[in-house]
């Protein structure tokens, strides 16, 4: 809504509505024959849209991308383990960074809850790859991360390019 004039956002009513519940989620994804219907209420969080819009698929490359990145940036990794992967997400045009960051968000999130001894995970098939990151990083280092994520929010509204964008994410966490 921030995107909007504020001419605009002054004349217009805000709705702020809470999460769908699990089950009324799983009867809407059954209805509509959805597949792995655990999976879309998992990473979708009570949002009833995204569960049945949801490309998996495409869900899965960029999460595999993004968690190489957070582990590259947390220095589990050597950087030139991101290299590649960046240079790939770099040329893919459709890949656009805001699909990304929506990801990161995610990854981040799941790893704030293994560090808070919450068992529920956006991405629960991730949990053995997730536990040694959440273990190695800090809180602290978490919050900067979410900042330089937001950051990246501000960055792809200016239409930046995705690849030194994600670089940058990188190298500012490792040090």
């Amino acid at each position: 809504s921030y995107d909007l004039l504020p001419t605009i956002r002054s004349r217009a009513l805000q709705f702020h509505l809470g999460p769908v519940p699990d089950d009324t989620m799983r009867a809407l994804l059954v209805e509509r024959g959805a597949d792995q219907v655990d999976r879309r209420i998992a990473i979708a969080r009570g949002a009833p849209g995204l569960a049945l819009s949801l490309d998996l698929e495409a869900w899965d490359r960029r999460r595999d991308a993004m968690l190489k990145l957070l582990e590259v940036a947390a220095s589990r990794q050597a950087f030139s383990e991101w290299v590649p992967i960046g240079e790939a997400l770099a040329a893919r045009k459709t890949e656009k960074l805001e699909s990304l960051i929506d990801v990161l968000y995610a990854l981040l999130e799941d790893l704030l809850a293994i560090r808070s001894g919450i068992e529920a995970l956006r991405n629960p098939d991730l949990r053995r790859r997730l536990e040694p990151l959440a273990s190695a990083v800090s809180f602290e280092w978490i919050r900067r991360a979410s900042q330089r994520v937001d950051e990246l929010v501000e960055l792809a509204r200016r239409n930046i390019q995705k690849g030194p964008a994600l670089d940058a994410f990188a190298v500012a966490l490792r040090r």
